[in-house]
């Protein structure tokens, strides 16, 4: 089987298996900043905000070489490490996998619905990580 490749709230299977499906899926009705279509946002809960500088919101840049622009998962988190190291021993362990507490979502939908962490993030995407809060 393919990738899973999340695309602004939707989902293209087998993009690897069948190239030209994922351009005839692209939406081309859609003028999005050409900048913004080479990018995935991160977006941080506020509980760390405080580790990346005080920002909610980090453009991640994507492989251009690629139509439309995208990478792993695990790529745009090995982005976000080169550009905000304080953040990667937050959202993932020591082996590089995601943490037990840190749940990810790709444009609202949760990477476990998805292709897991393996999931591949296209252009114009929203990475959102959230951790689990306890207390007691």
């Amino acid at each position: 089987m393919g990738e899973c490749v999340a695309e602004r709230g939707r989902v293209l299977m087998d993009v690897a298996m069948d190239p030209e499906m994922a351009d005839s899926e692209m939406p081309d009705s859609e003028m999005m900043d050409p900048e913004e279509t080479d990018t995935a946002t991160v977006v941080l809960p506020s509980a760390l905000v405080g580790f990346a500088g005080g920002r909610s919101h980090i453009p991640i840049a994507l492989d251009r070489a690629l139509d439309p622009p995208r990478l792993p998962l695990p790529e745009v988190l090995d982005r976000l490490k080169a550009e905000v190291p304080a953040l990667e021993r937050r959202i993932r362990d020591e082996q590089g996998a995601i943490r037990g507490h840190v749940n990810v979502y790709i444009d609202g939908v949760d990477i476990r619905e998805l292709g897991g962490p393996g999931t591949v993030v296209v252009g114009g995407a929203t990475v959102q990580i959230i951790a689990a809060v306890s207390g007691g």
